[in-house]
This record gives structure tokens, C-alpha cells and sequence, in this order.
């Protein structure tokens, strides 16, 4: 098992890396890795049920990678917007997104290029679920787009920021409850760098 688990390990972790670096995900080849490791497992006798959710577990991470190297693809499809025209002096500019976290979860921006949040391991959490969602304006709700699951041990999430207002929820969960949660809401290219601003949560 232990053999199992390093080698799907190794094979989402690649998959995360060729993303990050802006190369085309092999989908179908990574998929083939991980059902050659899990035939070379039943082979060797690890027990069939631990096999078959480590499979599962693998395949849903993959599918949840392939999302979101899909979602930068088309922000990269998508035309520039035409240049604003500079507001007379005196006049108020524009409305403008500003970054806010709430939550129990330290979540931070990573060191580095690109658009990476890191957070620190909670013991009690077990997995960690990753909502985007995106609006587009500032006056619109935002509407979810995608969703996955990361292990305990996964503490970062690459965003595929544009233009429009990017909100990121995690949500840690373990021993049958939510652990930790953090709302990163406002994000968006232009403003990835500036300080965001913390309010107060409930819980």
C-alpha cells in the first residue's frame, strides 16, 4: 500500500507541476500511470477496498487538476479587454474590488510567481475542500465553477485569476465535522499583490 501510495502521490504531484509551469496536461497518460500502479498492487495482494480508494481518491485529485489547468486555458482564450479611458480629474473612479479573508484558516499568498495560496497542515483536518467561484462585475453574485478535494497533507491551490472578481473557499474537514474554513473574496489579477483585508468571522 505504502508502495501505492507514493507512486499516486508522485504522478498528481507532476500533473500539479505541469500545470503550474503552462504546459499542456497529459490527462490520459497520467491516467494510465495510476491504473498501471493500482493493477501492480492487486497483483501484489494489498487489500482490494484501500486499492480501490486510493484509485478513486487519485483519479478525483486528477480530474480536479485538469479543472483548473481547463479554467487558465480559457481565461487565456479570452480577449483583453479594450483600454478605460481615464476619468476627468474630480471625478470618482471607478468601483474597485478589494481582497477580504474571513475564516479560522490562515490562508496566504505564496512566495514566488503566479497565483498560489498556501496554508499551513491542522492535524484534525482530514481533507480539504476547494471551491472557486467568480463574478462578472461587482455588482453580480458569484457563481461556483469548480470544486475538488486535496489531502490533509496538500496545503496550496493554484488560482486561474483574470480579470473578474475571484473568490477561493476552503473548507477543512475532519473526524465527522468542518475544522478550519477561510473566504478569500475580491481577487483578482490587478489586486493579487495588495493587502488584503481581514474581517472578523463567527467561528
Amino acid at each position: 500500500m505504502a508502495e501505492l501510495e507514493r507512486t499516486l502521490a508522485a504522478i498528481l504531484a507532476e500533473a500539479r507541476a505541469q500545470v503550474a509551469a503552462g504546459r499542456e496536461l497529459n490527462t490520459s497518460g497520467l491516467e494510465a500511470r495510476i491504473a498501471t500502479a493500482v493493477r501492480r498492487a492487486r497483483i501484489a495482494g494489498d487489500p482490494t477496498a484501500a486499492v480501490d480508494d486510493l484509485e478513486a481518491g487519485a483519479r478525483r485529485k486528477l480530474e480536479g487538476i485538469a479543472s483548473v489547468r481547463r479554467a487558465r486555458a480559457l481565461l487565456a482564450r479570452e480577449p483583453a479587454p479594450a483600454p478605460k479611458s481615464r476619468p476627468p480629474r474630480g471625478r470618482p473612479h471607478a468601483l474597485r474590488t478589494r481582497p477580504t479573508i474571513t475564516g479560522t484558516l490562515d490562508v496566504r499568498r505564496a512566495e514566488g510567481r503566479g497565483y498560489r495560496l498556501v496554508w499551513d497542515a491542522v492535524p484534525a483536518v482530514s481533507e480539504w475542500e476547494v471551491r472557486f467561484s467568480e463574478r462578472p462585475d461587482l455588482r453580480s453574485d458569484y457563481a461556483e465553477r469548480e470544486s475538488f478535494v486535496l489531502d490533509a497533507g496538500e496545503t496550496s491551490v493554484e488560482l486561474p485569476l483574470g480579470d473578474n472578481p475571484f473568490r477561493v473557499n476552503v473548507l477543512g474537514r475532519g473526524r465527522g465535522r468542518l475544522q478550519r474554513r477561510a473566504l478569500i473574496s475580491g481577487l483578482t489579477r490587478e489586486v493579487w499583490h495588495e493587502r488584503w483585508q481581514r474581517r472578523a468571522s463567527a467561528s
